[in-house]
C-alpha cells in the first residue's frame, strides 16, 4: 500500500522523563522511510526541545524557590512571632486558662503571672526588627491605649504606649523572652464589668497575685492594707531589705516597675499565683526581671473584732403617788401598781382552813370546826358581854 509523499501527517510522540507530548510535523512516504527511523528522529527532536525548555524556565523556577523560602522565613521570623503574639493577646487568649497553650510556643517564660490589671487598646503597629545585646532581636510595638481595668474600676487614659519585645532563638525558633508586659486587650473584645469583678475578688481558676499575698498575710495575723503590684515601691507599708527571710514579699520588676509578687517560703523557693498553673512553688529565678525583697514596716497583729457589750440603761423609777396621812404625819410613798402586782405573784396569800368563830349566848366561843392538835387556844371574843 503506497501513500502520497506530499501528504501531511501528524505524529504525537510520547517523551520519557515526564516531558509533555509534542506534535511533530514531517513529510515523508511511509513506504520510503522505515517506521523505527522516523520514531527515533522524533524522539531526538523532543529531547532537544525539553533541554531548551529547561534552560528557559530554570531561572524562573529558581526565583520561585527563593521567594517561597523567603515567605517561609517571614512566617517563622521574629517579626511574625511578635505579630502573632499581639493578635492572640488582643483577643484575650493570654488571659484565658484554656487558650494559653496557643501562647506557649511564642514565649520563653513558663508561668504567666496572675495580673491584677489589664490594658485596653484600640489598635497596634509592629515595627521593624533591630539588633540587641547577647544576640537578641528587639521589635517595638506601638499600642493605641484607651484605658486600664483593675479591681478598683476603669481608668480611661488615651495615649500611645511603645512596648519593646526582646526575642532570642530557642532550639531554632524565635521566642519572646521575659519579663512580659501586662496583657493588652482590644476594648471591643472585653466585658469591662466582668473583668473588674474578676480582678477584685478572683475567679474559680484565677486569683490576682497581690490579692493572694494579701490573703496570706492576713491569714498569718498581720493587719495589712491591700496594695496593687505597681504601688509596692511607692507605698509606706513595706521596706526593702538586703537579706531576705522566709515570709518576706518577693517583687519582680520590669523596667523598674513591679509586675509580679509572691511570698518567700524558703531560701530559694517562692509561692505565687499564676494564670496558667494556679498557685505554684518555684525557684526565685522562674520569673524574669530584677528581684527585690520587701518586709512589712512595724507590722501589727490583726485583732479579731470582738463586739463591745451594749450598755444597759438604768431603770428610771416611776413617779410615786403621795398620800396625806390623817394625823399630819407627812407624805407616805406607796409603790406603783406594777410593783404590787409583782409582789402578789411572788408571795401568794395563805388562806386559813378554819372558819370564823361565833359568839354564843353563854359567852363562850364556839366554832363549827375546831382545828385539832395540841396547844390550840381559842381567841376570846373582844366584844364585852352586857350584864343583866
Amino acid at each position: 500500500m503506497t501513500f502520497d509523499a506530499g501528504k501531511l501527517y501528524r505524529f504525537r510522540v510520547g517523551c520519557k522523563g515526564g516531558y509533555p507530548a509534542r506534535s511533530v510535523r514531517t513529510r515523508c512516504a511511509v513506504s520510503a522511510v522505515p517506521a523505527w527511523l522516523l520514531s527515533l528522529r522524533n524522539r531526538r527532536r523532543c529531547r532537544r526541545g525539553g533541554r531548551a525548555a529547561r534552560r528557559r524556565f530554570a531561572p524562573l523556577l529558581l526565583v520561585c524557590v527563593v521567594l517561597g523560602r523567603v515567605a517561609a522565613a517571614r512566617e517563622v521570623g521574629p517579626q511574625s512571632v511578635v505579630r502573632r503574639f499581639c493578635e492572640a493577646d488582643g483577643v484575650g487568649r493570654r488571659v484565658s486558662v484554656a487558650e494559653w497553650s496557643t501562647i506557649a510556643p511564642l514565649v520563653a517564660w513558663p508561668f504567666e503571672p496572675a495580673w491584677d490589671h489589664v490594658v485596653l487598646v484600640g489598635s497596634y503597629q509592629v515595627g521593624a526588627p533591630r539588633g540587641l545585646e547577647q544576640g537578641r532581636v528587639g521589635i517595638d510595638v506601638a499600642y493605641s491605649v484607651l484605658g486600664q481595668v483593675s479591681g478598683l474600676g476603669l481608668e480611661t487614659t488615651v495615649h500611645v504606649e511603645t512596648v519593646t519585645f526582646a526575642l532570642e532563638a530557642v532550639e531554632g525558633q524565635w521566642r519572646i523572652v521575659g519579663p512580659p508586659p501586662p496583657p493588652h486587650l482590644f476594648w471591643s473584645h472585653v466585658d469591662v464589668e466582668r473583668v473588674r469583678r474578676s480582678l477584685e475578688a478572683g475567679d474559680v481558676n484565677f486569683v490576682p497575685n497581690t490579692l493572694f499575698v494579701w490573703w496570706m498575710l492576713r491569714s498569718a495575723g498581720w493587719n495589712v492594707p491591700l496594695v496593687s503590684t505597681a504601688e509596692l515601691l511607692s507605698g509606706e507599708d513595706y521596706r526593702v531589705v538586703r537579706e531576705a527571710k522566709p515570709g518576706d514579699v518577693v517583687v519582680y520588676l520590669r523596667a523598674g516597675v513591679p509586675y509580679h509578687v509572691g511570698l518567700l517560703e524558703a531560701e530559694d523557693q517562692v509561692v505565687s499565683s499564676t494564670l496558667n498553673a494556679g498557685i505554684v512553688r518555684s525557684v526565685v529565678e522562674a520569673f524574669a526581671g530584677e528581684v527585690e525583697y520587701f518586709r512589712l514596716v512595724q507590722p501589727e497583729a490583726a485583732e479579731e473584732a470582738v463586739p463591745e457589750p451594749t450598755p444597759v440603761p438604768a431603770a428610771t423609777p416611776r413617779a410615786a403617788s403621795a398620800v396625806d396621812l390623817p394625823g399630819g404625819g407627812g407624805v407616805r410613798r406607796t409603790p406603783s401598781p406594777v410593783v404590787r402586782r409583782e409582789q402578789r405573784k411572788a408571795t401568794p396569800p395563805v388562806r386559813s382552813k378554819s372558819k370564823r368563830a361565833k359568839v354564843t349566848g353563854q359567852g363562850k366561843v364556839s366554832s363549827r370546826r375546831t382545828p385539832s392538835g395540841a396547844g390550840y387556844t381559842p381567841r376570846p371574843d373582844p366584844t364585852p358581854r352586857a350584864t343583866p
